[in-house]
């Protein structure tokens, strides 16, 4: 019984352990993680991010140069960050909304495939 006073009363002077719902600015946690972008201009279509994304929500087709992530299967690991040497993946920090159609994204590369120079800062 004074267990569960304790208890009672502790939660009486802690800080909620949730948010408000609804929020009046949509702002994110301070540990949002975001959701993965790609900076197609410099991908090298090396096949890597997929391999490495252990929810293939990825899909990288070097024939047509393109690539497109499924929003709903990402579990923002930064898996695909992490292994893109070129670092065309990036952790975008905007607050996206929730999407009212369930289609994956897909970017499409116009031109050549760039070189890909391990040693170079920049890529063209």
């Amino acid at each position: 019984m004074f267990e569960m006073l304790a208890t009672v009363l502790q939660n009486l002077v802690a800080k909620p352990a949730t948010r408000e719902y609804p929020a009046k600015r949509r702002e994110p946690f301070p540990t949002y993680r975001g959701r993965i972008e790609s900076l197609i201009e410099r991908c090298i279509f090396c096949l890597k991010c997929q391999a490495a994304c252990p929810a293939n929500c990825l899909v990288v087709n070097r024939k047509e140069q393109t690539w497109s992530v499924d929003q709903y299967r990402c579990i923002v690991c930064g898996m695909c960050v992490e292994v893109c040497p070129t670092e065309a993946i990036v952790m975008s920090r905007i607050y996206h909304g929730p999407a009212r159609h369930r289609e994956p994204i897909v970017t499409h590369q116009e031109g050549p495939i760039p070189k890909f120079n391990p040693r170079a800062k920049d890529v063209n």
